[in-house]
């Protein structure tokens, strides 16, 4: 006769069924649920063998006895197990007697302290049944396997015909989440035997894609246990049901073996820890440990060149065109435009990052839900620039919670904050990863870890020093803070450092070996939410918004031409002498200084605007941010600005002392106009090289002082340029050489040049005259000059294209195999 067995945990006890298994785990459809985090969905199960049983641990947190990893223990008396971590809760498996059953405990004993929550209870409410067996399609890596890592939402029983899946009510299969598009994919069932048959799926158009076993697919037959994603959504094919499961984030993360090599510096090695669902883990460690090099590869952005990171059980290196979607990242840099109000800038963001057919009052609704969410109902209204370090950190974050991330990566936080607001932050992440989230967050902080459920730190070089509850981390090392820690880490080698943890009892060893390489991944297919022009119209909306909401930056804009055009306003004359009609040679000096503040002006609105956001778009980039929408809505902004300014900057110094004859439109003061705008904005063009070409704000305006020097040489004003060997062909791309010969022609600069080498009393006024062939008042020589200054702009543009290609997030860099092995 078979024993019988009890489960106890604290003041809960259970019975296991004679001759069944029994499962022991996180999950509501366990058969002895033990809601904590460090515990796996199904941790252990313990199985009839023989006339005995065995416990057999079928987690990704590890089970432990006595001090050691156990995978198999068959049962002979009382076993005390610890879950999750060696200091992990305890569940004790001891044999009794049928007849010596106790009543169960009650939940309202006063002497309860967990709530676990047993099958045989009357307070227990059973979770829907998921399939004992795993599909035999599906693999045997189980990376697949839905019982084991999301909770089942409902099953929709599949007809012969069409069936549509999306967000919009109207579909046969709702799916209610943002990132899926109304009319999604559809289902092709075809005619069987006794129902259903060959069952096809189409994605259409959608803006996120539809992925079949983690690859995005245009049109593929489903075989049994195929499993579909549809944003947060995933849909298993099980017999004649689709078998809907929820991505709530309360899954399983592990990283195993990760190595990064830069050439041939190793900058981290084997890195290997896993985390359950809903954990909260700080990594912490000396300057040069590789905090940074981790975080790259956990959230694929420079992924390891060895090793794997998995999610759910899913390799999310090669599925990562599916999974990236549930990453968030926050940087050390606030990824916000300070002078919005927090809901304008999360409503940006919204626009950016949910499809095209999203409405205006679903955006709403998920951005008043993130406010909520991160407790900035009351601060909704004030401009980011006005927030505490705190509350602009908590508004970064809330900018990556729109799309659910069920992974969250934090880069130093609590960075420059006072330690009540790093107190705040910290909360605020705890509170993130008990909502369903995996919360991973770099720090230099330590002062807030007993709110985490494990520290990482590590060593330099990249290796791992200690992994485990925070509150067994100074025990380790021995020391009474960690700032003894950290120099007792520098000062010892990374090797050294981390075979002392692998000898200790709290090492866990991977339980599959990570490959040894790994082949370059294919290239990503792009995730854009919105086309081009959809990009483009909010980008240049956010970048107006922005402009006018900095008062003082919108007041020194509007001010600044007219200031600008009293300068060669207070030249005095005309292009003509009163009295004779007579050239002035002062025109000259007139049109370089209006060429000259055309320049300043148009570079002084571009040079900042592409470093001033490079965190931003970095960060919006790698969630599909269109480089053409981006640099579109920049030329966009900056074209009706400078525009702008330039119509009050011409009238101002020309009104009423203009050519008197035109040269091309029959309007010398319109020619003027042109010839200033063109020479502003391909000056604005070159200011957004600058701004792409450094990574600093502050390195903008010693180049701008540069550079507007550079073209005062090359307008050909001070000096000529033409015929001279070198300057003549360097002056080709200053953008003031072309205004300035488009200002002459119109101003029929030659002409009054050679008259005035003699003026009629017969004073010499300069015998070194040079007719330039750009000069020429001709509509010839006028067209070319304005042709050569929107290419100079043209070229300009393609620049920062190229440029601004150094900043997209690196996701597919690796080495070679043969590098990486050896």
């Amino acid at each position: 006769m078979q024993t019988t067995l009890r489960v106890v945990s604290g003041a809960n006890v259970a019975t296991v069924p004679a001759g069944q298994p029994f499962v022991v785990g996180r999950a509501r459809t366990a058969d002895f649920v033990m809601p904590d985090s460090r515990v796996s969905r199904r941790h252990l199960l313990i199985e009839p063998v023989g006339a005995g049983w065995a416990v057999r641990d079928i987690s990704s947190n590890g089970t432990w006895l006595d001090g050691e990893r156990v995978q198999r223990v068959d049962v002979n008396g009382e076993i005390r197990f610890r879950l999750g971590t060696p200091t992990g809760p305890e569940v004790v498996v001891r044999p009794e007697a049928p007849a010596s059953r106790e009543p169960l405990p009650r939940f309202d004993d006063p002497h309860f302290e967990m709530p676990t929550m047993l099958r045989e209870s009357t307070n227990y409410e059973p979770g829907p049944q998921l399939p004992r067996q795993r599909p035999q399609a599906l693999d045997d890596s189980g990376a697949h396997d839905l019982e084991r890592e999301h909770e089942r939402q409902t099953a929709y029983r599949l007809h012969p015909g069409t069936m549509s899946i999306g967000r919009s009510r109207g579909n046969d299969i709702v799916v209610g989440d943002l990132l899926a598009s109304r009319r999604h994919a559809e289902l092709y069932v075809g005619h069987g035997g006794d129902g259903p048959g060959e069952v096809e799926i189409a994605d259409l158009d959608s803006a996120n894609g539809t992925f079949v076993n983690g690859k995005r697919i245009v049109r593929e037959k489903l075989p049994q246990g195929a499993v579909i994603a549809v944003g947060h959504h995933v849909f298993q094919l099980v017999g004649d049901e689709l078998v809907e499961y929820i991505d709530s984030g309360d899954v399983s993360f592990e990283a195993d073996g990760l190595n990064v090599w830069a050439g041939q510096k190793q900058l981290m090695h084997d890195m290997t820890f896993r985390l359950p669902g809903r954990a909260l883990l700080a990594v912490v460690g000396p300057s040069g440990a590789g905090k940074s090099t981790l975080l790259n590869a956990l959230t694929g952005f420079r992924p390891a060149d060895k090793g794997t990171v998995r999610y759910a059980g899913r390799d999310m290196y090669s599925e990562y065109d599916e999974l990236r979607r549930r990453i968030g990242y926050v940087p050390q840099e606030d990824l916000l435009h300070t002078t919005l109000t927090v809901r304008r800038a999360l409503e940006f963001g919204a626009e950016l990052r949910f499809p095209p057919d999203t409405t205006k009052a679903e955006r709403g609704a998920r951005v008043d839900e993130v406010i909520a969410e991160l407790g900035l109902t009351q601060h909704a209204g004030t401009q980011v620039a006005k927030l505490s370090g705190g509350q602009r950190k908590r508004t970064s974050v809330a900018l990556e919670l729109l799309t659910k991330p069920t992974l969250l990566y934090l880069d130093e936080p609590t960075s420059g904050l006072d330690p009540g607001m790093d107190k705040n932050v910290m909360e605020s992440l705890r509170k993130l990863a008990d909502d369903g989230r995996t919360v991973v967050v770099v720090t230099h902080s330590v002062a807030q870890l007993d709110l985490c459920d494990y520290v990482l730190v590590l060593a330099p070089g990249g290796y791992v020093a200690y992994f485990g509850p925070p509150r067994d981390a100074l025990s380790f090392f021995a020391k009474k803070d960690y700032p003894d820690v950290f120099l007792m880490l520098e000062a010892t080698a990374g090797a050294e450092s981390a075979a002392r943890f692998r000898q200790s009892r709290y090492y866990v060893p991977a339980s599959v070996t990570a490959p040894s390489a790994r082949p370059a991944p294919e290239e990503l297919p792009s995730i854009r939410q919105q086309s081009v022009f959809s990009q483009l119209i909010t980008l240049s909306r956010r970048t107006l918004a922005v402009v006018a909401s900095d008062r003082s930056y919108l007041r020194l804009i509007v001010v600044f031409p007219f200031l600008l055009g009293l300068i060669p306003r207070a030249i005095p004359g005309s292009f003509t002498l009163p009295g004779d009609g007579s050239p002035n040679a002062d025109a000259a000096t007139i049109l370089l200084v209006m060429v000259l503040c055309a320049c300043f002006m148009g570079m002084a609105n571009s040079v900042r605007e592409i470093v001033k956001e490079r965190a931003i778009y970095r960060r919006e980039r790698a969630i599909g941010l269109s480089r053409t929408a981006y640099i579109g809505s920049k030329i966009l902004v900056l074209t009706l600005i400078t525009t702008l300014q330039a119509i009050p900057f011409t009238l101002i110094a020309l009104v009423g002392r203009a050519p008197d004859e035109g040269v091309a439109l029959g309007n010398s003061l319109a020619e003027c106009l042109i010839a200033v705008i063109v020479v502003s904005l391909s000056s604005a063009m070159l200011g957004l090289v600058i701004s792409a070409l450094v990574d600093n704000a502050d390195k903008t305006m010693p180049l701008l002082v540069l550079l507007t020097m550079a073209q005062l040489v090359f307008s050909g004003g001070i000096l000529p340029v033409h015929g001279k060997p070198g300057l003549e062909e360097v002056s080709v791309i200053a953008p003031a050489r072309w205004g300035f010969a488009g200002l002459s022609s119109v101003g029929d600069l030659n002409r009054i040049s050679l008259a005035g080498v003699l003026r009629p009393d017969g004073k010499l006024i300069n015998s070194k005259v040079v007719v330039d062939p750009f000069f020429d008042h001709t509509s010839s020589a006028y067209f070319t000059d304005i042709g050569a200054g929107v290419g100079i702009g043209v070229i300009c543009v393609i620049v920062t294209a190229f440029l601004i290609r150094r900043m997209d997030p690196k996701t597919v860099k690796k080495r070679k195999p043969e590098q990486a092995a050896s």
